[in-house]
């Protein structure tokens, strides 16, 4: 599943915060986030930062062809 803005926003909803309390938690600026968003520029560093900070993990695993 591709993780997105949407997803995101998900994932906040169900902790109870805010994207932009997401955002603090994770050290990054709110305004940079949406940004990062818009350009599709989200790197895996980010995605791990702000999954930390909700209490998730990103996890990589290689499928069968």
């Amino acid at each position: 599943m591709p993780i997105t803005k949407d997803t995101i926003k998900e994932l906040c909803m169900s902790e109870h915060i805010t994207m932009k309390e997401l955002a603090s938690k994770a050290g990054m600026n709110y305004t940079g986030l949406l940004d990062k968003f818009r350009r599709n520029s989200l790197t895996v560093r980010d995605l791990e930062k702000l999954l930390t900070a909700i209490g998730y993990t990103l996890q990589i695993s290689k499928t069968k062809p």
